[in-house]
């Protein structure tokens, strides 16, 4: 680093498993200068990462570490409780058959039938038996109330899209599967484009201020030095990890897979990704240690800040990943509290599915009837403390 400091780096856990060094970088002040803006501020930057980097990995094995405690336990009861609350419904609707019931008592018990019967049919799939019961009870059948809900579902996501991104789309044309939503979101996300790109080039014809065409020289000059830093680090990368004259075959392999990770970064005119492949090789070749000059430091930098924004976005999108999806309720809780709960409910369901076959099991006794009638008025009080008031 000219005479203004020196490198250093730490043999970190990736670096020994990947055969190169740390990509952590710092520049250690040298005798004659102390470090300049530059070099400071690439210190800063390269901390920054790192411990973005350690949080991103610590909140991951975090999740990770939930996700595998409540997949092993709670999926299995979910199907087991809603099989015992789809059996209990089934119980109420046979009593009816020997019991005399009254018109209101019938009624509620319909009511906490096909309550019963919605919390199960939200975990399993109810089977051509398990319709033909709920459409006995219900005004419309199962398949119809499935398409209803359907529809609203499609109704409700195409104002949303008219609403963010004032395109129509017409609801016969969405496909509710998670395949269709997909290749809605590509529909969405092309046509989107479209549209910005019409809009661009409206404006692009309006005589521009001198403030635009200042601007617009200043991108063409970054784009330009963009393209000739690419040509750069990739030529002189691959002068560096060329493999043919090395005799060492582990040497060989581990500069052959650096060198197409190089390939495709170039290709993919990605300076960011080619900048940090570069520092990965420059923390691993003790030679180059001493050789940034100040114009290659202040690309690490730009590459540095835009690593950290990648991070940071990543880290804030992570608790809305679909893979944890179904630990989103406690999963900002720290991990004690959250291992905790899930045992929590892990005890809780297995009570319910106790209570609801012991149930099952009385409701078959020849004085059924009161406490059949008392279990009614429970589930229905339950339901209505539940429910918000208007």
């Amino acid at each position: 680093m000219d005479n203004h400091g020196h490198l250093s780096f730490d043999q970190g856990e990736s670096g020994k498993k990947s055969g190169l060094k740390s990509k952590s970088l710092k520049i250690v002040a040298g005798s004659q200068k102390p470090l300049s803006n530059n070099q400071q501020t690439f210190n800063r930057q390269t901390k920054r990462v790192e411990e973005l980097q350690h949080t991103l990995l610590a909140l991951t094995a975090k999740l990770e570490s939930l996700r595998r405690l409540y997949i092993a336990k709670m999926p299995a009861l979910a199907r087991s409780l809603a099989k015992s609350q789809l059996a209990l419904a089934k119980a109420l609707g046979n009593s009816t058959k020997s019991t005399p019931f009254g018109k209101r008592e019938i009624e509620n018990m319909r009511t906490v039938i096909l309550g019963l019967c919605d919390e199960a049919f939200s975990e399993i799939e109810p089977d051509e038996a398990d319709e033909a019961f709920y459409d006995a009870w219900a005004e419309s059948s199962y398949r119809e109330e499935q398409k209803n809900q359907s529809d609203m579902r499609k109704k409700l996501l195409a104002a949303d899209v008219k609403d963010v991104y004032g395109i129509d789309i017409d609801v016969d044309d969405i496909d509710d599967t998670p395949e269709g939503l997909a290749r809605l979101a590509r529909r969405l996300k092309e046509e989107f484009g479209n549209s910005r790109r019409k809009t661009d080039g409206q404006f692009s014809r309006r005589k521009k201020t001198k403030k635009q065409t200042a601007q617009e020289e200043v991108q063409r000059q970054e784009e330009a030095l963009k393209l000739k830093s690419l040509r750069s680090i990739y030529i002189s990368l691959a002068k560096a990890l060329h493999p043919d004259r090395i005799p060492d075959p582990a040497e060989k392999a581990l500069k052959e897979e650096l060198m197409k990770k190089v390939t495709a970064a170039y290709a993919d005119r990605d300076l960011s990704a080619l900048l940090k492949l570069e520092m990965e090789w420059v923390a691993s070749a003790a030679s180059a240690l001493d050789a940034l000059p100040d114009e290659k430091l202040k690309l690490y930098i730009a590459s540095l800040k835009g690593q950290a924004a990648a991070l940071e976005r990543e880290l804030r999108s992570l608790y809305h990943h679909p893979r944890f999806t179904c630990i989103a309720g406690f999963s900002r809780d720290p991990e004690p509290y959250a291992s905790r709960y899930i045992h929590d409910l892990e005890r809780t369901y297995a009570g319910r599915i106790r209570t609801i076959k012991q149930s099952v099991s009385i409701f078959s006794r020849p004085d059924r009837k009161r406490m059949i009638l008392a279990f009614v008025k429970q589930y229905l009080s339950a339901v209505n403390s539940s429910c918000p008031r208007s």
